[in-house]
């Protein structure tokens, strides 16, 4: 609850500034012609409201969904919760873990190999496929031995369950991700006015 009001201060100071940035936009196109575009001229209108889904569509918005949906199942699968482990559990723990290594062995095969697929086509790891790809494989690892880990013990009895896990994980991260629509909007019109 504490993170979420400290969210929602953060998401009514962003929303003032960009109403402050729109007047200050147009107040200073009025004195300073060509180095700042307004936002509200019939270009800046456009351009808000044409560029708004592709302003918005940013990695980072990915990485925070997926995120999220590893975060629920992990939280939900009860794979770190301090308790006495059942033979069931312990069971499961210890399949988890084999699956989290052999997930683990296939991605470093896949960038320390000759010629490996995730790598630059400098042989570099950064930046490569792998770099951009390393919050979703992350996600994946996570989500995947979760999943195994939840199934096995039966925390999760179902799939229906391991989905739910991914609804609860979103529903967390809800202000999370009001807080990035506001933060992206005034940045990219930041970047609209003065460049």
């Amino acid at each position: 609850m504490r993170l979420n009001r400290i969210i929602a201060r953060l998401v009514l100071v962003l929303l003032i500034a960009q109403l402050l940035l729109v007047f200050l936009s147009w107040l200073l196109s009025a004195t300073l012609t060509d180095a700042v575009r307004p936002l509200l001229s019939s270009e800046g209108i456009r351009w808000f409201l044409g560029q708004f889904s592709v302003m918005l569509l940013k990695p980072q918005l990915i990485w925070l969904i997926l995120l999220s949906m590893a975060g629920g199942c992990v939280w939900r699968s009860g794979i770190f919760r301090p308790s006495r482990l059942s033979f069931r559990r312990q069971s499961a723990l210890r399949v988890s873990f084999l699956v989290l290594m052999m997930l683990i062995t296939i991605v470093a095969l896949l960038v320390m190999t000759p010629q490996a697929v995730l790598l630059s086509s400098t042989g570099l790891l950064w930046p490569s496929p792998f770099s951009r790809a390393l919050v979703p494989i992350l996600s994946a690892l996570a989500i995947i031995t979760s999943s195994c880990y939840g199934l096995l013990s039966r925390t999760f009895t179902s799939m229906y369950d391991v989905f739910e896990s991914f609804r609860i994980g979103l529903q967390q991260a809800v202000p999370l991700l009001i807080l990035y629509l506001f933060a992206v909007t005034f940045y990219e019109s930041c970047l609209y006015v003065f460049l």
